[in-house]
């Protein structure tokens, strides 16, 4: 099993990640941590709760994250993934809260008593990460790697060249991108190319409990390109 930290903001496209990382047996999340981004840092949060009860996940730990970028001031993408962040589909009751521990506190126990390095996904911007190298570089050596959705090599989502996540914070994607520790990064390049046809997003509907409530958040999905509709942060799992 590969153990992750995650950290999301979701976000349409990061509640179709999160619900494959939960589903998928090779994948051992070890902790969740919320971040501002698609929409604030209190309904990210309320919504890897609202994944990990409807995945019947509970036991993972889900930590609150930064509610701002480091510098910037935050301006979300609520037009693309809806009031909620998760609209389309009514989710049952959350069943828990999030742990006491800041999101960056609780990356930091969680590197500390791991006995192998671990992985770093992020699939927002990148603040809590770049708090966490700042506050704690000595855990550095206990990240095996960052798998990062971010940045492009060749054109924007929000500007002509910046993507979403970094130019929410390019304070800490500096800071990321910098940190020594290995990157793999996973671009504008790759997730405008691997989108999911219209057809499967439909045909989705009918596999399941899971597959209603997937076919009916990505529906509500603001983000179409021509032929479908881009999961960006979906790639980070299939990566892995």
């Amino acid at each position: 099993m590969i153990p992750i930290i995650l950290d999301m903001d979701p976000g349409i496209d990061d509640a179709v990640a999160l619900s494959i990382a939960l589903s998928n047996p090779s994948i051992d999340i070890k902790l969740l941590t919320s971040v501002a981004g698609n929409v604030g840092v209190d309904k990210t949060t309320n919504n890897l709760l609202k994944l990990t009860t409807f995945f019947h996940q509970t036991q993972i730990p889900v930590a609150k994250g930064a509610a701002a970028p480091l510098k910037k001031d935050f301006s979300d993408a609520a037009y693309i993934h809806g009031e909620s962040g998760m609209p389309g589909y009514d989710f049952p009751q959350v069943t828990k809260e999030a742990i006491k521990l800041d999101a960056v506190t609780a990356m930091a126990e969680e590197l500390e008593a791991a006995i192998v390095p671990m992985t770093i996904v992020a699939t927002g911007s990148y603040t809590n990460i770049a708090m966490l190298i700042q506050k704690y570089p000595s855990l550095l050596h206990k990240i095996e790697k960052f798998v990062l959705m971010g940045g492009s090599l060749s054109g924007g989502n929000v500007s002509s060249v910046a993507e979403f996540n970094v130019f929410t914070d390019p304070d800490a994607a500096d800071i990321v991108f910098k940190s020594g520790v290995p990157i793999v990064m996973i671009g504008l390049d790759v997730t405008l190319k691997a989108l999911l046809p219209f057809e499967t997003i439909d045909a989705i509907g009918s596999q399941g409990e899971a597959g209603e409530m997937l076919q009916k958040v990505m529906t509500a999905y603001g983000d179409t390109a021509e032929g479908g509709k881009p999961m960006h942060d979906v790639n980070t799992i299939c990566y892995l």
